[in-house]
């Protein structure tokens, strides 16, 4: 008969239950919180950890340590293709050889052009009869001692403020309505003129007939001519390439349609529909008219890739000492259309050169007005107009674009030469006020010379030597004793 167990009383299982009843978190895997609700399991540090558990981390560090191993690998080798590639090192015929790339070049000048511009051209009529030749007239005298400064520039530019009539326009006149002689254009030509400027408020002086004509005999001499234009199908802008550097220039004329109920019209006198689509003209109560016709010519420039762009405009009020508002605010607004350079003509007296700022920083040389550079505009026959002299003095302007070997091209050196109008025995002659030696001028009368020479520099302003000074050039002698 089988043992029957003795039967516990309650309290001993009890006991019993207590004893063998695990402990809390004993061998028990408990769980930490991650962010994003993420729930990974914490092995308590004192649970047996089996060997094969053991085996296999030991090969998952051993793989991890292979990877980090090619991870280094796989660096070094980048480097080293980069330092190949940057270094220039090339490997040709089991030869190593290495190729040291240039810096990049420091910007430097590689090509230079000098574009000069003087002011009016006017045959009064004491000038005609001081230069009579026979039946013809001979002005070789006037443009001798001033020819060699027109030469030294690249391209010659001069305001010719007459027509060229011919007799069928009637005999030689002088102001108010200028007739003048063929004669004049060689004597420019010998003297080293390339283009006259033929937009201005004497342009219709002998009509339609005469402003085509004009074109012509310059045509027949081989001097250009910017403002007007034969046909319609040539452009008001005119661009040329000098040793390499490419201009664009614009020429214009204020009309006076205000005066001859809204008809364009130049010195009052009507321009006929041929003639108001061949010469470029603006007005100031139209100014956004002449603001758009510019823009257009621009975005023309910009098409054709010109290195710098050039406007000459026949403005302002005759014998004041400074530009008026609608020079300085339209000044403004074609710097900030682009142009590098604007040279002013028609008040007969120097006005000051200026540089501009443009809204995107572009930087334009504004000479507002270069004066006469022959005339018989004396003093003693300008009074009361203008009796002090100014109407006796004239410039040349020579404006230096530089060409860097980046591409950038910039009008970086600006030189005036005063100029004065002598009257001797000869004749009428244009003296070059060149140099610090007034003795070394030539003139007849030297004192007469320092005074127009110390009347220039005065109404150039403090613009242009600061500019000079700025480009590095040689310092400017603005008086002399």
């Amino acid at each position: 008969m089988a043992q029957r167990t003795p039967k516990r009383s309650n309290e001993e299982i009890r006991r019993n239950r207590e004893t063998s009843r695990p402990q809390r978190n004993s061998g028990r895997r408990d769980y930490e919180p991650y962010p994003d609700d993420y729930r990974r399991p914490v092995r308590d540090p004192q649970e047996r950890v089996r060997p094969a558990q053991k085996k296999r981390r030991k090969k998952k560090k051993k793989g991890a340590g292979v990877l980090v191993v090619l991870l280094i690998l796989l660096l070094l080798l980048a480097a080293g293709v980069f330092f190949v590639l940057k270094s220039g090192i090339l490997k040709r015929d089991g030869e190593v050889q290495t190729v040291v790339k240039p810096l990049p070049e420091a910007p430097r000048v590689v090509r230079t052009a000098t574009l000069g511009s003087t002011g009016d051209i006017i045959l009064h009529l004491p000038i005609l009869y001081a230069h009579q030749a026979g039946e013809d007239y001979d002005f070789t005298y006037v443009f001798s001692d001033v020819a060699p400064v027109y030469q030294q520039t690249d391209l010659m530019v001069a305001n010719l403020e007459v027509t060229l009539g011919g007799p069928e326009s009637g005999e030689y006149s002088g102001y108010p309505g200028f007739n003048s002689p063929d004669s004049i254009v060689p004597a420019l030509k010998n003297a080293g003129v390339d283009i006259c400027l033929t937009a201005n408020n004497h342009s219709n002086d002998t009509g339609t007939y005469g402003m085509m004509r004009t074109l012509d005999v310059l045509d027949e001499y081989g001097i250009g001519h910017l403002g007007s234009r034969e046909t319609t199908d040539e452009h008001y802008l005119m661009t040329t390439n000098i040793n390499g550097i490419r201009l664009g220039m614009l020429c214009y004329t204020y009309d006076t349609r205000e005066y001859t109920e809204g008809e364009k019209s130049l010195n009052f006198n009507y321009l006929s529909d041929e003639a108001v689509q061949k010469i470029a003209t603006f007005n100031y109560e139209y100014l956004d008219e002449f603001y758009a016709d510019v823009q257009q010519q621009v975005d023309y420039m910009d098409m054709l890739n010109v290195d710098a762009k050039v406007i000459y405009m026949h403005w302002g009020t005759e014998y004041e000492d400074d530009p008026n508002g609608y020079q300085t605010e339209m000044a403004q607004r074609l710097c900030d259309m682009g142009f590098d350079v604007i040279i002013g003509s028609h008040p007969h007296v120097i006005q000051r050169f200026d540089t501009l700022t443009g809204a995107d920083g572009h930087q334009t040389l504004c000479l507002y007005s270069m004066g006469n550079e022959l005339s018989n505009q004396r003093k003693e026959e300008m009074d009361p107009e203008e009796p002090r002299g100014y109407t006796e003095d004239g410039l040349v302007i020579q404006v230096t674009f530089e060409k860097f070997n980046n591409g950038d091209v910039k009008a970086n050196a600006v030189n005036i030469i005063p100029t004065w109008v002598e009257l001797d025995g000869n004749g009428y002659q244009i003296m070059a006020l060149d140099g610090s030696d007034p003795w070394s001028w030539g003139a007849a009368d030297p004192y007469s010379a320092i005074d127009s020479y110390n009347r220039t520099l005065g109404r150039l302003g403090e613009a242009y030597p600061e500019f000079r000074a700025s480009k590095g050039q040689s310092e400017v002698l603005t008086y002399i004793e």
